[in-house]
């Protein structure tokens, strides 16, 4: 790792920037006690053709399969704060944008179950890419996430393969070597 920071010139409008940042972090927020009604107003609708790789490492196809999803999950696990979100880039290209991020959720089994394939314990560690598209699913010109990839970080201290000697502890969640945000435009 180098603690130099890589210059990457990109530019995209203020409220381009603003709304996608509004939804993910809506997004994110809403995984706290499974609020759907909160969540589905982040995606398309009706969202048929709405993908999502969840982080138990199954697709789910459509927003009806991703909220009987949640109402599933409801029953097992309480995910009970927030504790961080951290943008490491977002990329805005006219009527598409794309987002990545890592962020730590409180969670809690409520049954013996494993919910996940790594089965996490009182935390999940995640980072997610996550595409945007003006265009709210019936047609009109409104910023929702059309996809997600959700995936579990790794042991947080242990150091990313390829000779390389840093970590998720010694970067920190969420770190990037580049500003993760564009110059914004009035």
């Amino acid at each position: 790792m180098t603690d130099q920071r890589v210059s990457i010139d990109r530019q995209a409008s203020r409220e381009d920037v603003e709304e996608i940042l509004r939804l993910n972090r809506e997004w994110w927020e809403s995984n706290i006690g499974w609020d759907i009604p909160r969540m589905v107003k982040v995606f398309p609708s009706p969202g048929n053709d709405y993908l999502m790789f969840n982080f138990n490492g199954h697709p789910y196809f459509g927003m009806g399969e991703k909220v009987r999803l949640w109402e599933w999950y409801s029953d097992l696990i309480a995910q009970t704060k927030l504790h961080d979100l951290r943008i490491m880039r977002l990329e805005v290209r006219g009527d598409m944008a794309w987002l990545a991020c890592e962020a730590w959720i409180e969670a809690k089994l409520l049954t013996d179950g494993e919910w996940t394939a790594d089965s996490i314990g009182d935390a999940a560690y995640a980072r997610a890419t996550e595409i945007y598209h003006r265009d709210d699913g019936a047609g009109k010109p409104v910023w929702r996430m059309w996809h997600t990839h959700i995936s579990p970080l790794p042991e947080l201290s242990e150091k990313r393969p390829g000779g390389f000697e840093d970590s998720t502890v010694s970067r920190g969640l969420g770190w990037a070597p580049w500003n993760p945000f564009p110059k914004q435009e009035a």
